[in-house]
């Protein structure tokens, strides 16, 4: 996921912290489920999320 935000960070220079922060505000809104699942979807991490009656 970091990588992945990264992406759009790493030629940004930033005032101050909360300018970075509202940027990765703005990113992590515009994440789609579909995003987040290709990004994070895991055999091993959606086999934890089974295991834990979370999905």
């Amino acid at each position: 996921m970091w990588q992945h935000l990264k992406r759009d960070l790493h030629w940004e220079v930033f005032e101050d912290l909360e300018q970075l922060e509202s940027k990765l505000e703005q990113l992590l809104e515009e994440l789609t489920p579909e995003v987040v699942a290709a990004l994070a979807g895991y055999d091993f991490i959606l086999d934890a999320l089974s295991v834990a009656k979370l999905l």
